[in-house]
């Protein structure tokens, strides 16, 4: 087996990306203001580590505070994701890319870095709703339910049935006839979520990532051997992990399993899916994967952490490990609407527009005037005028993000 991913990055950096928008005042407000509620225009920052200029700034100088993403003033996005690349999809379905292309994960038909964002050139007429970052390759679903992959392919995780890399958006050889709805991607391998409720798997497979009851790399996207009769509604993917969110809110979980991250009370890897052992009555909608963590998010808008905690991404206030889901420590009252995981952090937004984080602070990854202790969450420090919208991360990174609009000076 190879080194795992934490024992290859453990001294690695990261960015954050974030992108806010403020809320327009009250109709009533305003009135009594005597002016009209403020404009506002799509923007996105992001600080931390900018060693591969992820940061999109142009520069390779890291930052404690945020700094603003060269990314077009006119576009809104509705997806962000960022390792030591970065990825943006805009609302009008392009996809922009900047960072390291040592493998072509650009897209941009070189291997050469770029440390502002440039456009990816897709095939004519086709639109991207969201795209997920692998180790140096990335996905992109289309509007049409099709799958584009470029970068790294030494594992065939592009699913293009060969393992030559690709500088250029290529398709997925998908089954006949079978719609995309949703995608991730592992460290070299890659998940799809079907119309009809399946999970196809393709990519490395050396701890049972892909779900099919074997330890053989597939070039091309196979189906996970899920349990009979279930239908899946969200998935992700981590460190050589698979999660799957069942439509009656239960959680499956496959692959890797050092640090107890499957939640199933073992540390024993899986090559089928396993349901993960949830508190009795709670049911999920979202699940996230970190390095050697997971995340998962309830109907009661609440969070639930297992896996390793020594940097205490598990946010629980501590620094112990745990093989079953426990509750992260949010402040009282907290309603979490999307959640996202990192390589050792974790963060949500809140349903009242704030961002709440936890695990790594060392290089800027939580941008906060507090410093925690162990595992304790802390409100994010976004620049003023900001009021997130919506965030995303990559597994593999420490780069949370969130989309949305600002008021300009």
């Amino acid at each position: 087996m190879r080194i795992p991913a934490l024992a290859r990055r453990l001294t690695a950096g990261g960015a954050i990306l974030a992108a806010a928008a403020v809320l327009p005042a009250a109709p009533a407000a305003s009135a009594a203001a005597g002016r009209a509620a403020p404009k506002t225009v799509p923007a996105v920052v992001a600080w931390g580590d900018n060693s591969q200029g992820q940061l999109g700034n142009g520069t390779t100088t890291d930052s404690g505070t945020p700094v603003y993403v060269k990314l077009p003033a006119s576009q809104q996005f509705t997806t962000l994701r960022s390792d030591q690349f970065s990825v943006a999809v805009s609302a009008s379905g392009r996809v922009y890319t900047w960072g390291a292309n040592a493998s072509g994960q650009l897209g941009d038909g070189t291997t050469t870095s770029r440390l502002t964002p440039g456009r990816v050139q897709l095939p004519a007429g086709v639109r991207v709703t969201t795209a997920r970052l692998g180790f140096n390759f990335t996905l992109a679903l289309t509007a049409g339910g099709k799958v584009l992959s470029w970068g790294y392919n030494h594992f065939g995780q592009l699913g293009t049935g060969s393992t030559a890399n690709h500088h250029k958006p290529v398709w997925v050889k998908l089954p006949k006839g079978v719609k995309v709805t949703a995608i991730s991607a592992g460290l070299d391998s890659a998940l799809a979520l079907t119309s009809t409720g399946r999970v196809l798997s393709w990519g490395a497979n050396e701890a049972g990532q892909l779900g099919d009851g074997s330890t053989a790399e597939r070039h091309r996207p196979g189906y996970v051997r899920l349990p009979r009769h279930t239908k899946i509604s969200s998935l992700a993917a981590g460190d050589m992990t698979g999660f799957a969110v069942t439509t009656t809110g239960r959680l499956l979980a496959w692959g890797y399993n050092f640090s107890g991250q499957l939640g199933d009370g073992t540390t024993k890897n899986r090559k089928t899916p396993v349901f993960t052992r949830l508190p009795t009555g709670v049911k999920v909608t979202a699940a996230a994967a970190g390095l050697l963590h997971t995340l998962a998010l309830t109907t009661g808008h609440k969070v639930l952490a297992w896996g390793d905690d020594q940097y205490g991404q598990l946010g629980i206030g501590s620094a112990a490990s745990q093989h079953k889901p426990v509750r992260v420590g949010l402040p009282a009252g907290t309603k979490v609407t999307r959640l996202t995981a990192g390589e050792y952090f974790g963060m949500v937004l809140t349903a009242g527009h704030h961002v709440l984080a936890w695990g790594v602070v060392s290089i800027g990854q939580i941008h906060t005037a507090r410093v925690p202790g162990p595992g304790r969450v802390v409100r994010v420090d976004l620049p003023p005028g900001f009021t997130p919208a919506g965030i995303g991360a990559g597994w593999h990174s420490q780069s949370p993000m969130v989309s949305g609009r600002q008021i300009p000076d």
